[in-house]
């Protein structure tokens, strides 16, 4: 079986994107570039060389990494937690926020009730 209405909407397909793409073309050709000069009071300013633009751009970009590092490190800093796991390795478990002595362990052992044995 076939779809009666395919070969119908080909036509009104074709017709709106050469609408589309006449009104494209017409918008394109009926603007122009702006032919005003800038007003007599105003200056040229002196853009700044190469190394110099960098350096300015560099600086700003290196100054705000360094900020953002101070910030970071500036609480360890002032607690003076030197050397405790800092970029090493620790099986210790960690707790973000919680207490600083950590946690009891022994506390989590089972006490024999519960659980899948369906037993209370």
């Amino acid at each position: 079986m076939t779809d009666r209405t395919t070969p119908r909407r080909r036509p009104a397909r074709l017709s709106r994107t050469a609408l589309l793409a006449a009104a494209v073309l017409a918008s394109s050709l009926v603007a122009t570039p702006a032919w005003a000069a800038p007003p007599a009071t105003w200056t040229d300013p002196d853009n700044p060389g190469l190394a110099q633009a960098l350096l300015t751009l560099g600086g700003w970009v290196v100054g705000i990494i360094a900020v953002i590092a101070l910030l970071t490190y500036l609480p360890s800093m002032i607690r003076g937690s030197r050397g405790e796991g800092t970029l090493t390795f620790s099986e210790k478990s960690e707790w973000f926020g919680g207490p600083r002595t950590g946690v009891d362990h022994e506390a989590d052992e089972p006490q024999g009730t519960g659980g899948a044995s369906a037993r209370w």
